[in-house]
């Protein structure tokens, strides 16, 4: 999947994502916290999605995607059904569900 990088899966998507304060200073995850995989509702902003401004308009990062802890999270995971070089339909779905 190619991610369009609207940041729509990070808004709009309940889903369970790394605790801020349950990541290591070497970016790992502290597993011996209960709590470090923590609830994201639907429709509340991830605390780890960051929004850059571009020519071309706003583009959504995650802040740590980069980081070992963000390895095999549900967002790591996460794909669509379809070949991997289409184009995420996420933002359209959610689009056209409201």
């Amino acid at each position: 999947m190619i991610c369009k990088r609207c940041g729509s899966c990070c808004i709009h998507l309940d889903v369970l994502v790394v605790n801020p304060r349950s990541i290591l200073p070497d970016g790992s995850l502290d597993k011996s916290d209960p709590q470090a995989m923590i609830s994201k509702p639907a429709g509340q902003e991830c605390p780890h999605l960051a929004f850059e401004d571009f020519a071309d308009g706003m583009i959504a990062t995650c802040t740590i995607h980069h980081l070992p802890c963000y390895k095999d999270t549900p967002c790591d995971r996460f794909e669509q059904i379809g070949p991997q070089d289409s184009i995420c339909l996420l933002s359209s779905y959610l689009n056209d569900q409201r």
